[in-house]
Formats: C-alpha cells, sequence, structure tokens
C-alpha cells in the first residue's frame, strides 16, 4: 500500500484543456471516487497516473517514488475498466495468472496468487470456464481478480460497474466495500453515478471541465456544497433553486425576498452580502416544509409514486420548477396549489451570482 501524491497535473490536447492544474493527495489505505459529468476529464485523470496516457505537466508520486515518467509495468498500479478486457480465448485462471506470467514469475508462485484472488473473490469454481461462459457480474470479478494478484500499491477502477443491471450494481456496491476491507489497497475509483461514490468513498473529488470544483467527505459535500454546481451535482433528486434578493442583512440572519413578492428571514453563519443583492437559494426536497401561511407559492405538475415515498414535481408561481421528496404516499392530484415555508427548513444554501457558497444553515 503507498499514498498518492499529483501536483500541477495537466492534459491538453492542442488549446484544449482536458485536465488543468490538478493537485490531489490520496492517504495510504484511503478510498477516493472521482465523480463529474461526461467529458469532464475523469478517466483522463485515471489513465494519466496508470502512465496510459502522458501529462503535459505536472508530477505524479506513488509511495514517495516519483512515477510521472514510468512505463505503466513499472509504476505498482492496477487498474479495472469499464469493458472488463478478458482474453476471450484465456480461461479464468489463465486470464488471473496472466500478468504474472509475463512478469516471468514461478508456476507455483502463480498459482498461489491466483488460488488467494479466487478465494477472495468467491471465483473459485470459475476458474476453468473462458469469459464467454460468464455473466456481467463473474467477468467484473474477475478483472478485479487479475487486479489483486498483482498486489499493486494502487487499484484504479474506471467506471466498472457502469454495464450492470441495477440489482447487481447494488450487490457489486457492496463487493467493491467487502474488497476494500479486505485489501486495505490505496484506490482512486471514477464513476459519473454519485450512488456509488456516496457509498463506497472515504472521500470525493467532484470534477467539472478538467477542474477540481470541491474535495472532502460525502457527508460534507451533501451538506455543505462550496458551489452551486457541486450542490446541484451532489444528491438525488437534485436541490432546488430559487432566486431571491436580500432585503436586510442583520447580525445572524439575512431577509430574503422572492420574485413573487414573499419576503423571509434566514440564519446565516457568515455574510459577505447586501440589500438588494441576487442570490440563489438552494433547498433540497426532503428539506421542504408545508406551510400554513404565506411563502413560496406552487402547484403540482405530476407525482412520482415509489412505493415508501413520493417526488412531487411542482412549478412554482415564479414559473420555475420544484421538487418535494416526502416519504409517504400522497394524494394530492395535479393542479392542487401547495405552499413551502421557506424560513423553517433545516438547512438552507445560499450561492452568488458567480455561483460560489455564501452561506448554509446546515
Amino acid at each position: 500500500m503507498a499514498a498518492i501524491r499529483i501536483e500541477g497535473l495537466q492534459k491538453r490536447i492542442g488549446d484544449h484543456a482536458i485536465l488543468a492544474d490538478i493537485d490531489l493527495a490520496v492517504a495510504d489505505g484511503e478510498y477516493v471516487v472521482v465523480v463529474g459529468p461526461s467529458g469532464c476529464g475523469k478517466s483522463t485523470l485515471l489513465r494519466t497516473v496508470a502512465g496510459l496516457e502522458d501529462l503535459t505537466a505536472g508530477s505524479i508520486a506513488l509511495g514517495g517514488r516519483d512515477i510521472t515518467h514510468l512505463p505503466p509495468a513499472e509504476r505498482g498500479v492496477a487498474m479495472v475498466f469499464q469493458s472488463y478486457a478478458l482474453y476471450p480465448n484465456m480461461t479464468v485462471r489463465q486470464n488471473l495468472g496472466f500478468a504474472l506470467k509475463m512478469a516471468k514469475r514461478t508456476a507455483s508462485d502463480i498459482a498461489a496468487a491466483v488460488d488467494k484472488a479466487a478465494g477472495i473473490l468467491d471465483i473459485e469454481h470459475l476458474l476453468d470456464r473462458k469469459p464467454a461462459a460468464l455473466s456481467g457480474g463473474q467477468r467484473q470479478r474477475v478483472a478485479i481478480g487479475r487486479a489483486i494478484v498483482r498486489q499493486p500499491d494502487l487499484f484504479l477502477f474506471d467506471e466498472p460497474l457502469s454495464n450492470l443491471d441495477t440489482e447487481l450494481r447494488v450487490k457489486m456496491r457492496h463487493e467493491f466495500l467487502r474488497l476494500h476491507k479486505a485489501l486495505g489497497t490505496t484506490t482512486l475509483y471514477v464513476t459519473h453515478d454519485q450512488t456509488e461514490a456516496m457509498t463506497l468513498a472515504d472521500r470525493i473529488v467532484v470534477l467539472r471541465a478538467g477542474k477540481i470544483e470541491q474535495i472532502g467527505t460525502p457527508d460534507a459535500l451533501y451538506r455543505r456544497p462550496a458551489n452551486r454546481f457541486v450542490a446541484g451535482f451532489i444528491g438525488s433528486p437534485q436541490m432546488n433553486f430559487v432566486d431571491v434578493v436580500v432585503v436586510a442583512v442583520a447580525d445572524t440572519e439575512v431577509s430574503l425576498r422572492l420574485k413573487q413578492g414573499g419576503v423571509f428571514a434566514v440564519p446565516i453563519d457568515r455574510a459577505p452580502v447586501e440589500a438588494g443583492q441576487a442570490l440563489t437559494l438552494g433547498i433540497r426536497p426532503d428539506d421542504l416544509v408545508v406551510a400554513e401561511g404565506g411563502g413560496l407559492s406552487a402547484k403540482i405538475d405530476f407525482t412520482e409514486r415509489m412505493g415508501g415515498q413520493s417526488l412531487v414535481h411542482l412549478i412554482t408561481n415564479e414559473g420555475g420548477p420544484l421538487l418535494w421528496q416526502i416519504h409517504e404516499d400522497i394524494d394530492a392530484k395535479a393542479g392542487t396549489r401547495m405552499t413551502f415555508d421557506l424560513a423553517g427548513s433545516s438547512a438552507l444554501h445560499l450561492f452568488d451570482q458567480s455561483g460560489e457558497r455564501v452561506q448554509a444553515t446546515a
């Protein structure tokens, strides 16, 4: 096992920056998940660490050893791809031992390493099959096993569950957690699925357009997003955003006015704002509180009923969408008008016009 430190990493193609000044330190044994929208540079980051792509600038150190310009085989990393990349003409046993065979390890060493990996992943009964005879989940286990036998200092996973169905993805997430607990190997894991990120990660790195927007624990990113992008990207269903204007600022609260005219006060923990300033208020769908009197007025557009909970889609008087999540069924019909007490919510977020966080009550 080993810590990894990435400093000033850049990857450019012509004038286009795929990665821009990435600084990231991952502790020995830590499980860090990189998330972001398609095309943000997640996979490119992993491939530069693996040595599969050259970087334009910066450095990568693993276990205190500079691996920036080392070939992939000498870096001490093992990468598991989205496509599994198994050799179709080889058995599972041969696939697992192939890298060790190329490294000219003895037959007894290879057999011992393969048997150990197969035992960890519970695939001993598959060793004599070929990939065509395996399910998607079994192929994924073999791909992981091929990485395990190398005993790397660092695991790299590039969207390894994206080809699996929903039920199997849930099962495999638990398998990844069990595997990490058993091996404790430092891990960088890329996914576009924030549920995977929130479930697996010690810390999450949020990427956008090749730049890091925020690094933190799943709870920190959910409760204290650094900007509007992170607030909207982390959390499912997505955070609601409502335009407001600052009416007055006091020591412990700020008064805000909705476009439709309602005024309400919210607590503040810091207030670099002033009267007349336009802000965006963020509130998660399950933090909305129904009001009896004045507040944010909206009417139901449609409702998604999901057994023990409902996701209500609303349209505000200001014309914007609003999501309300409740942990029960609801009989209200489309067109029903509702009012929400924003000041009564336990967790509000404010962002300035550049998208940066200015305060939160969470």
